[in-house]
């Protein structure tokens, strides 16, 4: 078997150099709990062919940028001749990762990194430390859970592949699963516990302490889960379309709002497009072809209610599900308005044209 003190002191180094990769990047500490996952993966080195490995890695995301420590040992202790020699090679890596797109559907990343491995070469054990780089794919597969497949290239020492004389880089293909325990939407809505948003035909019941006037209009709301989606329109017995039943559910509480939701977002009191300070009630607007093209209204619990064309109609999606997601990573604006203290109508629609206007166009998130 493998020295064990030696695979704990190579993965707490891997790890130390995970936090130093860190602060290098410039990511405050608080900001390490942003996205935290570990994930159980299985390498394979195709010119090798030697037993499979069986590793763990942890990895610290704050947007684009992550930082990752993992350690792998083999799954048997045979070497290339078929001898058994009562060790087992091991390895251990710290990498820093570039993620080229979203965690929504599919999200490209590259990475490179440092590590150490003791292998087995005919028998004889031997230890090296290099750098490795390479490139993967991460699919979401839950609201919490992601499988990842990638190709990495290990240079057995620390120069350059292009380097005079250099050694062959070898290939080594890994896969696994990234179960997000740290992730910033749990943290991001908790103040929102005092909504409760449940499915249509349950009365919603808004505490007493929600003083957000804002917050009738879910009510409101909820009463026309189901109603199917239709482009331009703006009544229930027609259909929706997102504007079109923000403007309408707005209209029963005593606000005049104007047609789309690109004027939408032009009207009531700004927030800062962050999901840290929209509250219940509070309408949200999303990109769509480089412009605010939908809009929604927040219900708490990272939960938003409006009409969608993707979704069928009048409903509920989940900021942190797969579909969802595609929601949260493209908000861009947020608005709050609501009647004024005296219960006076209040009409924002004023000045805005309703002749020959663009109507907001179907989005384009995930189907449910």
């Amino acid at each position: 078997m493998p020295d064990l003190l030696s695979v704990r002191t190579s993965l707490a180094r891997a790890i130390r150099s995970a936090a130093i990769l860190l602060s290098a990047f410039g990511l405050p500490a608080r900001a390490q709990q942003s996205d935290l996952s570990i994930g159980p993966f299985l390498s394979y080195f195709p010119s090798v062919g030697a037993s499979p490995l069986a590793g763990l890695a942890l990895t610290i995301a704050n947007g684009s940028i992550a930082v990752r420590g993992s350690g792998h040992l083999a799954l048997d202790d045979r070497n290339s001749l078929g001898n058994s020699n009562g060790w087992r090679p091991w390895g251990a890596d710290a990498d820093a990762l570039l993620m080229l797109g979203s965690r929504r559907t599919l999200a490209p990343y590259a990475f490179a990194g440092v590590g150490t491995a003791a292998t087995d070469s005919d028998g004889i054990r031997v230890q090296q430390q290099g750098w490795s780089y390479g490139g993967g794919l991460s699919i979401p597969v839950g609201s919490a859970l992601d499988l990842f497949g990638e190709a990495r290239y290990r240079m057995p020492t620390f120069v350059l592949p292009t380097a005079y004389e250099a050694p062959s880089p070898r290939q080594e293909l890994r896969i696994g699963l990234s179960f997000h325990v740290g992730t910033s939407s749990k943290a991001r809505h908790s103040a929102d516990s005092r909504i409760s948003v449940i499915p249509s035909g349950v009365p919603i019941v808004i505490a007493p302490s929600s003083t957000s006037g804002a917050a009738r209009v879910l009510p409101t709301a909820d009463r026309y889960v189901g109603v199917k989606y239709r482009y331009g329109g703006t009544s229930p017995s027609t259909g929706f379309d997102c504007s079109g039943f923000t403007q309408y559910v707005f209209a029963q509480n005593g606000v005049r709002l104007p047609r789309t939701s690109r004027e939408q977002a032009t009207v009531g009191t700004p927030l800062r497009a962050d999901w840290d300070v929209v509250s219940p009630g509070d309408l949200v607007m999303f990109e769509e072809g480089g412009r605010i093209g939908h809009v929604a209204i927040y219900a708490g619990r990272n939960r938003i209610i409006h009409s969608t064309s993707s979704g069928g109609g009048v409903r509920y999606d989940d900021l942190t599900t797969r579909r969802g997601r595609w929601f949260a990573e493209h908000m861009v604006a947020a608005r709050r308005v609501a009647p004024d203290s005296r219960g006076l109508r209040l009409d924002f629609a004023k000045g805005f044209a309703q002749i020959g206007i663009e109507f907001d166009p179907p989005d384009h998130a995930p189907k449910p």
